[in-house]
């Protein structure tokens, strides 16, 4: 990153006002067969589409957040953010800077007069064009593509080369239909909303056109959830879940990663967020569309897109391993080993091979492995190992005994300080955990918060779908708010005043715990 400084001085050479801009050079290119490039390396976009919402905030979410929020996806193995579907927050622009991550930017769908339309578009443009994070530019989503003509459309790219002439950021759009109408033919780069089956035969008939799934997967799980239920209105999380438009996360992965001419998908979506709870209704309040809760917390799904997004070797075995004796447990791995062997108590249950196919460029997809185990208590272990047989990484679930403490624990950020500003904000993680400090994956147990010193709990959250415990604290001091599958997420803004926050969690019958948080 460097920084620009404009200086603006009178006559006299005295200096009147003064702008810093913060900027980077990067080199991207798109090219129909290959798809993305970025400074002359090949780069699958490995990408995520959200809204602007997390658990406890809302969509008011603090500046100092949007660090975690990108953090989280980057863990994952993305390497870039859609804005869906209205221009970001400045402050996410220059994280995404700050953490060298990619930016759809994409133009508000809200249905206006052409000239609020302009305007907003030519603010839009002149507010981004200097992030270098932004690599491409979206002038709709889904219907509004529909209604609009080729015409009006092109009078908005070409407002956006008049302002951002850089030859290599195209102009794209997230088309759910239509492929192939004018409008697609004025799309620097073709954007594909699901519809995978139309991947192949598009790119023959559009042979100098790139494109991305510009929307993909939309699959449905919820965190520590293993057997849908129209009752209780939770979905699964295994990948077996999709609405009648999307697809469950392997095969949209599957379609992309296979097809070296796809530059990348943006996968629906990184958080859950309120709003949209399909396949449900009320009294369901959010999605379950996110591969990470709306609290912030992984579903199983963030560890199928680490395997197959990651360079690292990956292995997660699920559910939890707290079921009743006799029960038959399908068992999944998610994994970019050659091999798993599932160990459970130290006897082998068998090893399989991963299901996995390579790309023309080299770019390899990841299927899951499953067994059926008869449940038994203590450690379920997953073990996987290379060609040669190598053990690479393994994963274990045990056996968790009945809740006996709540324990706490600042996740965000890293150093667990804060910065007395007034607006500095910590994510601390609060886990039902039994005597020997193993999360209870089931433990749904009312967890009462306290705070002191120079701060305020900001709001809590615990990725429930059909919670309605309020987010907003019942004092800037005090909450409460009910665990699900064994966790919940508190949000702690930092005063003005140096000093220590202490925060403290306790529950009926369970023993307490409390952690400081230093601000200065």
């Amino acid at each position: 990153m460097q920084t620009l400084t404009v200086d603006l001085k009178d006559s006299t050479g005295k200096s009147i006002d003064q702008y810093v801009q913060v900027f980077g050079v990067r080199e991207t290119k798109w090219d129909p067969n290959s798809g993305f490039s970025l400074n002359s390396q090949p780069v699958k976009i490995k990408d995520l589409a959200n809204h602007q919402d997390f658990a406890g905030v809302g969509v008011a979410v603090p500046d100092s957040l949007q660090a975690f929020r990108v953090s989280k996806l980057k863990q994952m193995g993305a390497n870039a953010w859609r804005t869906a579907h209205n221009p970001p927050n400045p402050a996410l622009l220059e994280e995404c800077d700050r953490q060298g991550f990619m930016v759809w930017d994409e133009n508000h769908r809200n249905i206006a007069d052409g000239g609020q339309w302009i305007a907003d578009l030519r603010s839009l443009i002149l507010r981004d064009r200097n992030h270098p994070s932004v690599i491409m530019w979206s002038i709709c989503n889904e219907v509004l593509c529909m209604n609009w003509n080729a015409t009006s459309e092109n009078i908005l790219k070409n407002i956006i080369k008049e302002l951002d002439p850089d030859g290599n950021r195209p102009v794209s759009a997230a088309m759910n239909g239509g492929y192939g109408n004018a409008f697609s033919g004025i799309l620097d780069v073709e954007g594909f909303n699901y519809n995978i089956g139309q991947y192949a035969g598009y790119h023959r008939s559009h042979p100098q056109q790139p494109l991305i799934g510009s929307e993909t997967a939309s699959a449905l799980s919820d965190r520590g959830v293993y057997a849908t239920s129209t009752t209780t209105k939770v979905v699964s999380a295994y990948d077996v879940n999709s609405p009648g438009w999307g697809n469950t996360a392997e095969a949209a992965m599957q379609a992309i990663w296979e097809n070296d001419y796809m530059s990348g998908d943006f996968v629906w979506t990184g958080f859950d967020y309120k709003g949209e709870p399909t396949p449900y209704n009320w009294p369901n309040i959010n999605s379950h569309f996110g591969i990470i809760d709306i609290a912030g917390f992984p579903k199983d799904a963030f560890y199928y897109y680490k395997a197959v997004w990651g360079t690292q070797p990956s292995v997660h075995v699920f559910p939890h391993w707290n079921w009743n004796t006799g029960a038959s447990v399908n068992v999944w791995v998610y994994s970019n080993a050659a091999s798993v062997t599932l160990y459970l108590n130290g006897n082998s249950l068998g090893s399989k091979m991963v299901p996995s196919s390579t790309s023309s460029l080299g770019r390899i997809w990841y299927s899951h492995v499953e067994w059926n185990v008869p449940f038994a208590a203590g450690n379920l272990t997953a073990v996987g190992h290379d060609k040669s047989n190598k053990e690479i990484a393994s994963d274990t679930r045990i056996t968790a005994g009945n809740p006996a403490a709540v324990k706490l624990s600042v996740e965000f950020p890293q150093n667990g300080q804060l910065k007395a500003n007034g607006v500095d904000v910590a994510l601390v993680t609060c886990e039902v955990v039994d005597s020997k400090g193993i999360i209870v994956p089931t433990a749904t147990n009312e967890v009462q918060i306290s705070l002191s010193g120079p701060g305020i709990i900001l709001g809590t959250g615990n990725g429930y779908p059909n919670s309605h415990e309020p987010d907003y604290p019942m004092t800037p001091q005090s909450a409460s708010r009910a665990a699900f599958a064994g966790m919940l997420r508190v949000v702690v803004q930092s005063g003005t005043a140096p000093g220590s926050i202490t925060v403290m969690a306790k529950a009926s019958n369970l023993s307490s715990d409390q952690i400081s948080i230093k601000v200065s």
